[in-house]
């Protein structure tokens, strides 16, 4: 089995199947330099030469991500590679297929079932949806597993199995469906949580104070998954760790402020790959687990047998990587400016604004939450002042807005205009933000820009980036990369570098 990591979460499987025939999948497809509705950065960029690009079987798309279905990568891919590889499409973002048959006109598609063993050219291939108990942004993921007679690859992509008996049996069971000589398990790490914690942070002092506490949290988590099977809850189940074929490789999801803005931001990090992969076996070694464990390296191509990771070359296909990877230095002096204004700060229509305000709130926010027994809506209510649940919205802009108060209390069934003045609000926005995000022009991650105050609990944010609850609002936003995309337009055009600078510039 070789794979070739073209960074974040992308990367080539080859595989082979019984008539010794080369099956290659590649996973997730962005590739492009910018996240196209996050504004944020890929590091490494990379540029691929078409020429020595491999025949490819199948593309793989996990969810609807913007860092993981790229519009732009994905016309590019189709208009270079010949044949065109067949596209796997999960049953949770099925609802986005008459847009790929749009824009990727006579393009084979499958729909991936969940826990459906597909066959491709005598490989297996099988996508996983873990059930959770609770809501996540992430509710669309499909994760992968790939097989032949004697490999298997399965990765997680950009979420956690969860920790139950139901979870555990059924990735046990991937890995032990077949005698396999090799098993790899390759792991996403994710830390953008913590590096935005530091960013944000208001000083030096506080960010080293920050940066100590996640990674202890981070090491504490690392060794739960070891000791995690002794608990009584699954005692009774076997971990896939102890398999005497298992081996784990960690790819690494790394999205960064553009650097044409400020390259300082990259300095501010609280764990590298390299430092992840170390912490890992350390703590392996504590709990006497011996599997290999390795941190795949950007565009680099490995061999993965006998279980062994062996580094074979650079990706041949590659024509150009920039990468940008400082030292770590958390007394950087740069910090992320508070912005106390809509991202968009134009003048708007408040009373077209306040007609989508109230349809968020009442057809969407309502339903969502009221059957969410997490962060429990009724328990809000009922500990907030007057019984009520009161959300503020500004109108206008940053030299010229009003406020408006919408409560929902248990007589109303509804949110409406509070009339008269009222202290308390539970939660805070800008209409021009709600707007431009109801018109898919803003990411359910552009809240890394707002100034969200981290004392409150943002539940009507917290709803609308459930892709999984609002396909509508992510349908309408490929459909415009799409046609961007179509038109040979690149992402590079629509990322705000201008607005970012004039915004770093003006705090």
């Amino acid at each position: 089995m070789q794979i070739d990591y073209l960074w974040h979460s992308e990367f080539l499987v080859t595989i082979e199947n019984s008539l010794w025939e080369k099956v290659r999948v590649l996973s997730d497809s962005w590739l492009s330099d910018y996240a196209f509705w996050d504004f944020m950065e890929r590091n490494p960029m990379i540029k691929i030469n078409y020429n020595n690009f491999p025949k490819i079987d199948a593309i793989f798309l996990s969810h609807s991500h913007c860092d993981h279905i790229d519009p732009y990568s994905l016309v590019e891919i189709y208009k270079n590679i010949i044949p065109r590889p067949l596209l796997l499409i999960p049953e949770t973002i099925e609802y986005l297929v008459p847009l790929f048959k749009k824009f990727l006109p006579k393009q084979q598609i499958k729909i991936l079932k969940n826990k459906e063993i597909f066959e491709l050219n005598w490989i297996n291939i099988q996508g996983i949806i873990f059930e959770n108990n609770y809501i996540t942004n992430e509710d669309d993921v499909m994760t992968l597993a790939i097989s032949n007679e004697k490999e298997l690859v399965f990765t997680d992509v950009d979420t956690v199995p969860p920790e139950t008996l139901e979870a555990t049996d059924l990735l046990y069971n991937i890995f032990t469906k077949k005698n396999y000589e090799t098993a790899l398990y390759i792991s996403t790490r994710n830390e953008l949580e913590g590096n935005f914690k530091i960013i944000e942070s208001k000083n030096v002092e506080d960010r080293k104070e920050i940066a100590k506490n996640y990674i202890e949290r981070r090491k504490e988590e690392v060794a739960y998954n070891y000791e995690r099977f002794d608990y009584e809850y699954l005692a009774e189940s076997s971990d896939i760790q102890e398999l005497p074929n298992f081996m784990k490789a960690f790819v690494w999801q790394w999205i960064v402020y553009p650097t044409k803005v400020n390259s300082d931001f990259l300095k501010l990090r609280i764990l590298t790959l390299e430092e992840e992969e170390k912490m890992e076996k350390e703590i392996a070694k504590e709990f006497n687990f011996k599997y290999p464990i390795k941190s795949f390296v950007a565009w680099k191509s490995y061999k993965v047998e006998n279980r062994k990771f062996v580094e074979i070359w650079d990706i041949i296909f590659l024509k150009e990587i920039k990468y940008s990877n400082p030292e770590t230095n958390l007394e950087t002096p740069v910090f992320l400016p508070e912005i106390f204004w809509p991202l968009n700060d134009v003048k708007r229509n408040p009373k077209a604004q306040e007609s989508i305000i109230l349809d968020l709130l009442n057809n969407r926010f309502l339903p969502y939450w009221l059957a969410n027994s997490e962060n429990n809506f009724k328990n809000a209510i009922l500990n907030s002042p007057s019984h009520k649940y009161v959300i503020k919205i500004i109108y206008g802009t940053k030299e010229d807005n009003f406020p408006k108060n919408y409560f929902y209390d248990f007589s109303s069934f509804k949110f409406m205009e509070e009339r008269w003045k009222h202290w308390h609000h539970n939660e805070d926005y800008w209409a021009n933000d709600l707007e431009d995000f109801f018109n898919w022009r803003q990411e359910l991650y552009s809240n890394f820009l707002h100034n969200l105050n981290p004392k409150k609990t943002y539940r009507l944010w917290t709803c609308l980036w459930a892709n999984f609850l609002n396909s509508d609002l992510v349908y309408k936003k490929f459909d415009f990369h799409f046609k961007r995309a179509s038109i040979w337009k690149n992402v590079n055009s629509y990322v705000l570098i201008k607005w970012w600078k004039s915004v770093i510039e003006n705090c």
